[in-house]
């Protein structure tokens, strides 16, 4: 079904409802003056979507308030990464709802980046009945490792609620933003000892990240995002003088489809991830 045109008379939520009849699997690209970007469709649903900041569902209520611009289906094999559960009819009613308050949001977290930790205990007597649930189930999740993806994950909620909670906390003073990422050049490493699935920093970044985590048990494992957005997660070591960079087996560089210098997106997580889940994240990047 080869289907491309101009958004305006005909806009894009009619568009999908027509891929959404018809069942198919896909990906829809919207070119637009005001933001550009992919959604994603399996049998007709729609499971994921792209724009260059953001993903999910905050993807895909910006792709659906374009007013003007260009689109193109092209059918593609069923899409991995799932990370929409809602129908396209409420999709396209909550992006219409949404619009300003995204807005706001992007002013506060402008990526899905940066991570928060908490600065209050939510178990404290003055803040009791002061909390939603969602709030105090997010607020034992800052501990100063988690990114909005994660926290997504983790807590269950969805990338807009959760979005809207740490603002709302935020604005309350309840947490504070955590400088924790580190841009790092890649280096391969060789050597008899050296292991497949380490990752090695230099000591000064791995005392920067102690001091600031203050549990090393929380620093066991490292997560390794590109700048196209594939990442791994690896267990953490460190080693003196290595500077701005980090390290790891060039096997593990071939499949993030990187080379020597390239920078990197790094920082330690609070749990492990198994490896058969770290696998099927890399095949979704990959395939």
């Amino acid at each position: 079904m080869a289907l491309k045109g101009q958004i305006g008379n005909v806009g894009l939520s009619d568009i999908a409802q027509l891929l959404h009849l018809n069942k198919k699997t896909g990906m829809l690209k919207v070119d637009s003056k005001e933001v550009s970007g992919v959604i994603y469709f399996n049998s007709g649903s729609v499971v994921d979507a792209e724009t260059k900041d953001n993903t999910g569902e905050i993807a895909a209520y910006e792709l659906f308030q374009v007013q003007s611009g260009t689109f193109e289906f092209m059918p593609t094999p069923p899409h991995k990464r799932i990370t929409i559960k809602q129908t396209l009819h409420d999709l396209v009613l909550e992006s219409a709802r949404q619009k300003d308050t995204i807005k706001r949001l992007r002013e506060v977290i402008p990526d899905n980046d940066m991570v928060f930790r908490a600065v209050v205990d939510p178990r404290l007597d003055s803040l009791q009945g002061n909390l939603t649930r969602d709030e105090v189930v997010l607020l034992n999740l800052l501990d100063g490792t988690r990114d909005v993806n994660d926290l997504v994950e983790d807590s269950g909620l969805s990338e807009f609620k959760v979005l809207t909670l740490l603002v709302d906390l935020y604005d309350k003073k309840y947490i504070e933003s955590f400088e924790i990422l580190k841009i790092l050049e890649y280096e391969p490493i060789t050597g008899l000892f050296v292991s497949d699935d380490t990752a090695y920093v230099d000591t000064i970044v791995y005392k920067d990240w102690k001091d600031k985590l203050i549990n090393e048990s929380r620093m066991r494992v490292v997560k390794i995002k590109t700048q196209s957005k594939r990442f791994i997660v690896l267990k953490l070591s460190h080693k003196k003088k290595i500077g701005n960079k980090i390290k790891f087996n060039p096997a593990i560089a071939q499949k993030l489809k990187i080379k020597e210098g390239d920078k990197l997106i790094v920082k330690p997580i609070s749990r492990n991830i198994p490896k058969d889940e770290n696998e099927e994240l890399l095949e979704d990047f990959f395939d």
